[in-house]
């Protein structure tokens, strides 16, 4: 990756691919791994690695951004969304240690994998729900 400065295409680069995580992740909840990674990896010729690493690193902002959006229109579970972050936020050192351990070729696939996985799981459970509640009634507070 380039040090500063970044050429102009490189910059614009940026300031989309900050554009669409931000309104992918407001909209459907989505951004850092799905959006950001492989985004890091045409903008900027980034390795996985550091795709991934930096990737974690735009989730400070977005979430904190995020949760107070959601916060105040009573869409956010405290309890749940604590329980799984603080477990995540231990285990993620483990996963890093993985990652540097696994070919990098191998990790793509995998994630790639992965990405197809969830994207059919979430089209046949959209397909058999009914749409959820309304968050504006307070239940999911």
């Amino acid at each position: 990756i380039e040090r500063y400065p970044w050429p102009l295409g490189a910059a614009c680069g940026l300031l989309l691919l900050g554009l669409l995580s931000g309104v992918l992740s407001g909209l459907v909840g989505v951004g850092g791994g799905v959006v950001i990674v492989p985004g890091l990896e045409v903008v900027l010729g980034a390795g996985d690695l550091l795709a991934k690493g930096t990737s974690l690193l735009t989730m400070v902002p977005t979430s904190v951004s995020g949760t107070v959006a959601n916060l105040r229109r009573r869409a956010v579970d405290l309890r749940v969304g604590l329980t799984v972050g603080i477990t995540a936020a231990v285990c993620s050192p483990g996963g890093a240690v993985l990652a540097r351990l696994v070919d990098p070729q191998v990790g793509t696939w995998l994630f790639a994998a992965f990405l197809v996985v969830v994207a059919v799981i979430v089209l046949s459970r959209g397909r058999r729900r009914e749409p959820q509640a309304d968050v504006s009634d307070g239940a999911a507070a």
